[in-house]
């Protein structure tokens, strides 16, 4: 087979370059292999080349000589030209190594490339390869870096990588995030493990006290982080040196810190070594703290010497090679006090050492270079193969595989039947905290007071039985585990079994328990708030336990702190004494409800509206009777009270009362009984010559009068329901202060002729706020659940007298009408400093419009805190479709029954 490598260059010592020398040299005895390098800067390459491997360079840029396309008849003057130009194949902002002369290279020699299989192994590179290439040549892009991570390569790897044969990357992770990526255009993936280069490698004796590394001095390898660990170790292995072979920018910062740390005679910063082998053969630790890895070749190469490893664990890499305790030892990404840790363990412990570099040699031995080369020389027969069907050839863009299903069923959703997001909270902490009680004698619980969700906190050495209690019998059918983003890999969800299990090959410190968000594509009642979070803290060399992430109390809590009892969602745990406290930020106050209702299907109400419009005179009569005052609409009951009160049931179980004013009307439904609910009629608040009323401005002015009402309340139309699980606070302040939602649209000019009674009444609000406070209004509300202040209701009754009675005392919407409740005390309360404005999710769906049935598949989505189905007088569907389609979409929302609901199968 011809087989030729692509590279960017091959006299320089990158871990690329040398990954497809070595390639090369063990491919070269039975195949005819080529090393074509873009550039040449140098006498001959860095890495030796088997004399059998055919090498060509297409442009020279060697110091001292005009840059020159090689093979190409080409003024001096014009190559420097095209040498100082950006390319056009790979543009700067992909590879900024690529110039246009390197295009001319690059369109002279691949067109006429006698070859079987091209490799490349760069974004750019793959670029160019599949533009430029004759199109029976097979293309194979090896992928050397952790792909998610990059900072520069990702738009070409992403746009060309469907145009490959096979995109072949070094994990199973970085296969995941390509499938993810690409979807339906994914080409075939390979996953290979890069060789180690051939050659003899001496064992290391692991009797000399140092601890190597080796790579490029930047950021991205997180040599502070190392100098740290190994300062917080330092004076309790006094003869170790750490020693960081490489060049780099950040070697003066490095320097620096070392001099700070007074280490200056204990870290070695010696540059860059030619005999890696023989460095690593002085050697008795070698770790590793970069942010992220693809399959780094610094773990292999000591693993070849039996050296041992502390390494950060990556979403790729690092926990492929290592075998924690087997072969080395994983730390939590980032974590300073787990890097000391290890370092101590392996640095203290030689029969420890010993044992984990034995099982580093046996680990090498997989990535024999020969072994390796098997399996590309069948990597790229098979993709020969699917080139040519039936003797023709196969377009080069295919679509072979697809980002993985996540593992879900209709057992989960089943399993969630019935079960409210407390009910769903309590299990899923009590089912963390057993798991936490099996694992660790050393647990404790981090409450979530006002918000986030509560922590379950281990020692990270108990992270391997908590993950093998998770998928114990007993665990809730609708939980999952989600383990989250970090270092741009995409978040993964899984079952309790299957991700609880495969989370043990690494160390995240980190974990979700919750139940399944989405099933079969269906957002689930208990799918938001319901979380619990898991974390594993490393273990500080003096014995405390240190925080992976921040939180809002400590980085670190001492040896043998104390713990007290505590309840949180129902379930019995253990916190420290501080964390028990409620914070400053929480609402302590009680919080009632109060609704307002009218069933104007009733005809005994509805004769008393006929009767109350038949008894007024003059021209009010006439504008009692317009369809904006006392339309049917405005009083129709299509069952909205009943799930809205759902809504607060599921999602506000911290409200203490719910009221319901009617005018003597009882929903058949709701149990009077019920010690959570109670019906208050328009006699008991609102003034005898005010009675019968058909108007909710005039209600609104007398509900804070209803006996025991809390001082902080809600006011819901019955058209208004919460959408998602919400605190108090996203409510009220901790100070009692109330939220305002306001709407984008405007309530315009005044006094505009034809405007219906609600936009009067804003109109009235904002003349009569001018007047007092000099500032107007000028945004409608949003439709969302009133937060309201009794206190400053009564004020507002006393201090606007004239205006409270005369709207009290209108029967049908009048244009001398405030609107007290859903515009005059919020604004108010802004001018007078006792509310906020404050930001929610909000949706406003009109179930007059046409396209309702579109508009409630949006909102089962379940993404918005409140929304609210105003209706209308006239309709795009039939009545007894529309209330059909309203009657599926309520239930289907909030399907579990609220207590106070009769059995009305009974």
């Amino acid at each position: 087979m011809k087989i030729t490598y692509l590279v960017f260059n091959l006299d320089g010592m990158g871990g690329t370059s040398r990954s497809a020398i070595t390639q090369a040299n063990a491919l070269a005895g039975d195949h005819r292999v080529r090393l074509l390098s873009v550039t040449r800067s140098g006498e001959r390459p860095h890495y030796d080349i088997d004399e059998r491997v055919d090498v060509r360079y297409l442009v020279d840029v060697r110091e001292g000589q005009d840059p020159a396309a090689i093979g190409v008849e080409l003024p001096a003057a014009q190559a420097r030209a095209l040498h100082e130009r950006e390319s056009l194949l790979v543009p700067e902002r992909w590879d900024w190594q690529f110039t246009a002369l390197c295009d001319l290279g690059l369109e002279h020699a691949l067109p006429h490339l006698d070859t079987d299989v091209l490799v490349t192994v760069t974004p750019g590179l793959l670029a160019a390869a599949v533009q430029l290439l004759p199109p029976e040549v097979v293309v194979v892009h090896q992928e050397h870096r952790s792909s998610s991570d990059r900072s520069s390569g990702l738009e070409p790897l992403l746009y060309f990588a469907p145009r490959a044969d096979v995109v072949a990357v070094f994990t199973p992770a970085m296969a995941d995030w390509v499938r993810e990526q690409l979807g339906d255009a994914t080409p075939e993936i390979a996953i290979v493990p890069n060789p180690l280069p051939l050659g003899f490698t001496p064992r290391s004796r692991l009797d000399s006290p140092l601890i190597l590394t080796a790579g490029r001095l930047v950021n991205e390898k997180g040599y502070s982080r190392l100098i740290d660990a190994f300062a917080l170790v330092a004076d309790q292995l006094p003869d170790w040196r750490l020693r960081i072979l490489g060049l780099g920018p950040k070697r003066t910062e490095l320097v620096r810190q070392i001099r700070r740390l007074g280490l200056y005679d204990r870290v070695e910063l010696p540059g860059a070594v030619s005999d890696m082998r023989g460095e690593w053969a002085k050697a008795s630790i070698c770790a590793l703290t970069s942010r992220a890895e693809a399959f780094p070749l610094v773990v292999q190469e000591a693993m070849a010497a039996g050296v041992p490893v502390a390494s950060y664990d990556c979403a790729s890499g690092p926990r492929e090679i290592i075998e924690h305790e087997v072969n080395g030892l994983l730390v939590s990404p980032e974590s300073i006090a787990g890097m000391a840790a290890a370092l101590l363990r392996l640095a203290a412990d030689t029969d420890l050492r010993r044992t984990l570099g034995e099982g580093a040699y046996r680990t090498s031995r997989q990535y024999d270079a020969y072994a390796i080369a098997e399996r590309w020389v069948g990597v790229f027969s098979a993709a020969r193969a699917r080139r040519t069907v039936a003797g023709r050839l196969a377009p080069r863009v295919t679509a072979l595989a697809s980002a993985k299903p996540v593992a879900t069923s209709a057992a989960a959703a089943r399993a969630a039947e019935g079960v409210t997001p407390v009910e769903a909270r309590e299990a899923t902490l009590a089912w963390a905290v057993r798991c936490a009680v099996a694992a660790s004698h050393e647990w404790l619980v981090i409450p979530a007071h006002e918000a986030g969700a509560p922590v379950v906190v281990l020692p990270i050495a108990d992270r391997d039985a908590f993950l093998k209690s998770l998928g114990d019998t007993g665990a809730p059918a609708y939980l999952s585990v989600r383990d989250p983003e970090q270092h741009g890999w995409p978040e993964r969800r899984g079952s309790v079994h299957t991700l609880g299990d495969e989370l043990r090959r690494g160390m995240t410190p980190r974990l979700f328990l919750e139940p399944w968000p989405v099933v079969d594509g269906t957002s689930q009642l208990v799918g938001q708030g319901c979380s619990v979070e898991v974390q594993f803290w490393e273990r500080h060399v003096d014995g405390g336990l240190v925080s992976p992430t921040r939180n809002r109390y400590t980085t670190k809590i001492p040896a043998g702190a104390s713990l007290v009892p505590a309840t949180i969602e129902g379930v019995e745990v253990r916190t420290l004494p501080l964390m028990a406290t409620p914070t400053v930020n929480e609402c302590r106050f009680p919080v009632d409800v109060v609704y307002t209702w009218v069933d104007g299907n009733d005809p005994e109400w509805d004769a008393a509206r006929e009767q109350r419009i038949a008894g007024i005179e003059g021209g009010a009569q006439q504008t009692a009777q317009t369809r904006e005052a006392s339309g049917r609409a405005r009083f129709i009951s299509r069952d909205e009270l009943r799930y809205s009160l759902r809504s607060v049931h599921l999602f506000a179980p911290w409200v203490r009362n719910i009221y319901v004013v009617t005018s003597g009307q009882v929903p058949p439904w709701l149990d009077l009984d019920h010690p959570g609910v109670r019906v208050v009629r328009h006699d008991e608040i609102l003034p005898a010559d005010a009675l019968p009323t058909f108007n909710s401005h005039a209600i609104e002015t007398s509900l804070h009068h209803i006996p025991g009402l809390a001082e902080h309340w809600l006011y819901f139309n019955d058209d208004f329901f919460l959408g998602r699980p919400l605190r108090p606070e996203a409510l009220f302040s901790p100070a009692g202060l109330t939220s305002v939602f306001f709407a984008p649209s405007t309530i315009g000019l005044s006094d505009l002729p034809g405007s219906p009674p609600w936009l009067k009444a804003a109109w009235n609000n904002r003349r009569i706020l001018q007047d007092t406070f000099g500032a107007g209004t000028t945004n409608a509300l949003a439709h969302a659940p009133y937060a309201v202040r009794t206190s400053v209701l009564r004020e507002i009754e006393e201090r606007f007298k004239d205006d409270v009675e005369r709207t009290a005392r209108s029967p049908f919407r009048s244009d001398t009408d405030i609107s007290m409740l859903s515009s005059f005390v919020q604004h108010y309360a802004v001018l007078t400093g006792t509310a906020y404005v404050a930001e929610a999710d909000t949706e406003f769906v009109n179930i007059a419009n046409p396209d309702l049935d579109w508009q409630l598949s949006l909102l089962m989505k379940r993404e918005q805190d409140f929304f609210c189905l105003g209706d209308h007088h006239d309709h795009g569907f039939r009545l007894d479709r529309l209330d059909a389609l309203l009657a599926g979409f309520l239930q289907e929302y909030f399907p579990v029954a609220a207590p106070w609901e009769k059995d009305e199968t009974r």
